[in-house]
């Protein structure tokens, strides 16, 4: 008989060597990685050359934003689709404005296949670099299979535009367009209780209504209608059409088209729309013409964000006074949140910052939200009056929307700028309670209890709404409607009835907001930053965007991910993908209303009009 001594020794002995050998493999692995990691750190793609003569190939992909939405630093090495590509319209900016005296620039190319969406504003700063280039003496020529509304608005600041013989000019217009649920919720047994003011607040119809109010509709025809108005005069106006043909061109597309057998590049081509038909060979060698051909055989050029990298010149800190731009971009809502979402404790910190920081002289709020928690909303806004106090001038620089709560923190600036197509306004409010205990009595669930006080179990979604708590709600909506009332008269130095007449949850555009005393001027970031600087007195200036920095972690694997060439703004694409990604964002939407009253200040359509 075996010794079982002798086994179990043996056994013992058999398991720290395979451990030894799992560590030591381990190890040797991790080792490995480090190795990798650091070859590729430090053998990027070297040092990149702005080529003589070349092109400035400007390709946005996705949607232009106002801030880039953190993703998660692992999501280029995954190479995860999941997340919508985005373009900073600060890039492309920055790249017209410093190809505009760049000597080696001699042309622009817009390549816009990969633009899926813009906002109307986005659009006209990126026109108005556009031009200042074509001043400069310099040419812009636009190529694409097809063009989409957006990417079409640009395409008509070019001088020539090439189209695929395939391809289309897709013009649509704008709408404004939502889901309805309140017969769901009926199904559901889900009783959704709503507090607005506001006569056109029509974030909650939604959860309330099967289709849109009169109230709504009326706003919302106006606002498309106004849209529409500057979009055709302007494209009109660039590609030198008569008054009405763009309209002309989409009201009667059905007819036209069926004139010309179906083919839509000709339409397009004989609407004045493009000036040439050329498939991808014919443009390259177009192309070629103009600046010359590269290594591989296609034109000479560089990528815009190429470009800026290779033209970019630090900054020190401290180096001279400075204008700090600040960014409050997306949903408003409470506690830290990262970029492309506005935090209330992470917005109020880089306000702080440039409140205590010497060297920033005056500060510009550059907003592009359409609101979100009404009490986040007041911490932000107190923050920047706090900025004010200290003596440095405030003036607000709104891009595609800054609408309801996106009002609310620029209320009480000392200037406010805006673009003739920014969507602002929406000054109303709004609470929201869904309650489930009819869903749960449907599926054999009760609910039962007993409280010390008739408030105990008030705010319960479980149990039934109480008249005590229904009346609790609607009292704290209708204070927050005065307050937004007070502030908006503070701050644009007007009466409360006044601010209420042209309130009332009513949206406008940048323009009709001038109009009214909403917005002190019509212009860009530029023009508030110079405003800004003109109040502090300030003859010479640096700009410093004041954003949270990525932490270490991120920028390792940011670096990483540039240095192996995985694109951050890779789109995503297909139906299945794109649905999926609107089900996340829903979701994302809903974990976001965190208001610790259920006020919020929102303008739905505010994001939906790009």
């Amino acid at each position: 008989m075996a010794d079982p001594s002798l086994f179990r020794r043996f056994a013992s002995a058999t398991g720290r060597a395979i451990g030894a050998a799992r560590r030591f493999t381990a190890n040797v692995l991790f080792l490995l990685f480090l190795l990798v990691v650091m070859l590729v750190l430090f053998s990027g793609p070297g040092t990149l050359v702005v080529p003589d003569g070349a092109a400035l190939v400007l390709r946005p992909e996705g949607a232009i934003v106002e801030q880039q939405a953190q993703r998660s630093p692992l999501a280029p090495l995954l190479e995860d689709n999941d997340v919508a590509a985005e373009t900073p319209v600060r890039d492309l900016l920055e790249a017209l404005k410093r190809a505009r005296d760049d000597a080696r620039i001699r042309l622009v190319v817009l390549d816009l296949d990969h633009l899926d969406q813009a906002s109307p504003a986005h659009l006209e700063a990126i026109g108005a670099g556009l031009t200042a280039v074509k001043v400069a003496g310099k040419e812009v020529i636009a190529t694409g299979n097809y063009f989409s509304q957006p990417q079409y608005y640009l395409a008509s600041f070019a001088n020539a535009v090439y189209m695929h013989p395939m391809g289309q000019v897709l013009l649509q217009g704008y709408g404004a367009y939502q889901s309805y649920f309140r017969a769901a919720l009926e199904k559901l047994k889900v009783n959704v209780h709503v507090f607005r003011v506001g006569t056109y607040k029509e974030a909650v119809e939604p959860f309330t209504r099967d289709d849109m109010s009169a109230e709504a509709r009326e706003a919302n025809e106006t606002l498309v209608a106004e849209l529409w108005r500057a979009y055709t005069q302007t494209v009109g106006t660039n590609r030198q059409l008569e008054p009405g043909a763009i309209d002309t061109y989409v009201s009667g597309f059905a007819e036209r088209l069926e004139q010309v057998g179906g083919d839509m590049a000709r339409l397009a081509l004989e609407a004045g729309l493009v000036d040439e038909l050329l498939n991808h060979d014919e443009a390259r060698a177009r192309l070629i013409t103009k600046v010359g051909e590269a290594d591989g055989g296609d034109y000479r050029h560089i990528d815009h964000r190429d470009y800026l990298n290779a033209t970019h010149l630090p900054t020190l800190p401290g180096a001279g006074d400075e204008v700090g731009v600040i960014i409050a971009a997306g949903v408003i809502q409470m506690g830290e949140a990262p970029r492309g979402t506005v935090g209330a404790d992470t917005l109020t910190e880089l306000i702080r910052a440039a409140r205590l920081d010497p060297g920033i002289r005056a500060a510009v709020l550059r907003v592009d939200s359409p609101g979100g928690s009404a009490f986040a909303s007041e911490l932000i806004r107190q923050e920047l009056e706090l900025l004010q106090l200290a003596g440095k001038p405030l003036v607000v620089s709104m891009a595609g929307a800054a609408a309801s709560g996106g009002y609310w923190i620029s209320a009480t600036a000392d200037e406010i700028w805006a673009a003739p197509t920014t969507i602002t306004g929406s000054i109303g409010i709004f609470g929201i309670l869904p309650t489930f205990e009819e869903s749960l009595a449907a599926l054999g669930i009760n609910r039962d209890g007993v409280g010390s006080t008739p408030m105990a179990g008030a705010m319960d979604p479980l149990s039934a709404m109480t008249d005590m708590t229904a009346r609790i709600v609607q009292a704290n909506v209708e204070n927050g409607y005065r307050q937004f009332l007070t502030l908006v008269a503070r701050g644009r130095d007007m009466v409360p009835e006044a601010v209420d007449a042209i309130g009332q949850g009513r949206v406008w555009t940048g323009q009709q907001a001038h109009t009214r005393g909403l917005v002190d001027h019509l212009g860009g970031l530029d023009d508030a930053i110079k405003a800004a600087a003109e109040r502090a007195g300030l003859a010479e200036y640096e700009i410093r965007y004041i954003e949270k920095p990525l932490s270490t972690r991120d920028q390792l694997f940011a670096q990483l991910a540039e240095n192996l060439g995985f694109s951050t703004t890779q789109a995503s694409t297909g139906l299945l993908t794109q649905l999926h990604s609107a089900v996340r964002a829903g979701a994302a939407a809903l974990a976001r209303m965190n208001d610790p009253g259920h006020v919020y200040l929102m303008c739905e359509q505010c994001s939906a009009l790009r």
